[in-house]
């Protein structure tokens, strides 16, 4: 059970297990999970410490996750029930960029979970879809729709798949690198060079769950950088990530000391204030321009999975995004300078 199917303790069903020949001298744990695959071994492992299996013959105190097994050994087990995830619509707003029969277009706000990390839990793009739309692929029940997915507090352009022909299409899109994506990002400092390459290696952070990092053991991680604007001492940026990996572009950036604007993971600056823009000492309970990282999906490109035809959609910078760059500009009197042009990319 490695996330979806959630343990009801209410319900236990009690099992015996004889422990055979084959499994002597394997971890307590490591074979209870060759039986119960469903069941994460720290699930499993928490089970044995709660005294939820019992081995004939010997006390409670010996019984541990990392017990030894030998031949003969009789084991009880009360189990909790796993039950099947559920998800419920919610009427949640939605900025519709596209539809038809096979794929929806959303424009995604900022602070919406793309899909809830456990069954039960609400308030994400997944909810949303559910309530405002009749068809979705259902491959996933939790993720109904769903082929790839923007961080909480990424605001910006996901598509959605309207039934398994689609999702499988526009997966393997992804997964082949052929799907191109843009986003835009206010990061700290001016950056060196107008344009360039972040090649780092991404794996996730040992000590902290919720991080990624640059490691050498980490896999390939690619992503190319455009210098828009320059600030005093911030840089926007259209950034073109060529791998997948999570956290990619926060952590890259936050690797060459240019962490995004308002990244609570990677950057250890309080969100952007008018104060700091103007660089005075923040006022007590000052608002932030922006309250979450800055980065936005601006724009996707694709094959379209029923005709074949290459298409984009592009959506616009979201508002607390604007309002931090009109302070940036109105404070070095620059003006807002036109949307930059850019020709879509050949397919490889």
């Amino acid at each position: 059970m490695e996330g979806d199917l959630q343990p009801n303790f209410k319900k236990l069903e009690t099992t015996t297990l004889d422990v055979p020949e084959s499994a002597v001298g394997k971890r307590l744990d490591r074979f209870l999970a060759t039986h119960w695959p469903d069941y994460s071994r720290t699930l499993l492992a928490n089970m044995i410490r709660d005294g939820l299996v019992s081995v004939e013959g010997l006390s409670p105190a010996k019984v541990k996750p990392a017990l030894k097994l030998e031949a003969g050994m009789k084991l009880t087990v009360e189990k909790p029930v796993l039950e099947e995830p559920t998800l419920e619509p919610e009427n949640i707003p939605l900025e519709v960029l596209f539809e038809d029969e096979a794929i929806i277009v959303i424009n995604k706000p900022a602070d919406l979970p793309v899909h809830p990390p456990k069954a039960g839990r609400g308030g994400t793009l997944a909810n949303a879809l559910l309530f405002h739309f009749q068809q979705l692929s259902r491959t996933d029940p939790i993720r109904p729709g769903i082929v790839h997915r923007l961080d909480a507090d990424t605001s910006g352009v996901i598509v959605c798949a309207k039934d398994e022909s689609a999702h499988f299409k526009l997966a393997k899109q992804f997964e082949q690198r052929t799907v191109r994506k843009e986003y835009i990002a206010l990061v700290r400092g001016r950056m060196k060079e107008a344009t360039g390459t972040i090649d780092k290696p991404i794996a996730r952070h040992p000590d902290h769950y919720e991080m990624q990092r640059v490691h050498g053991s980490g896999k390939n991680a690619l992503t190319e950088f455009e210098v828009l604007e320059t600030f005093k001492r911030f840089s926007l940026l259209r950034l073109k990530p060529r791998t997948g990996r999570t956290h990619q572009l926060r952590v890259h950036l936050s690797a060459i000391n240019h962490p995004i604007v308002g990244d609570r993971l990677y950057s250890k600056r309080p969100p952007l204030t008018q104060s700091e823009v103007e660089g005075r000492q923040p006022e007590p309970g000052e608002p932030p321009l922006i309250a979450r990282q800055a980065l936005h999906a601006a724009r996707l490109e694709f094959d379209h999975p029923r005709t074949g035809e290459r298409v984009s959609f592009e959506a616009p910078l979201p508002e607390d995004m604007q309002r931090a760059l009109d302070a940036l500009r109105e404070f070095t009197g620059k003006k807002q300078p036109p949307p930059p042009v850019e020709q879509p990319e050949d397919t490889p």
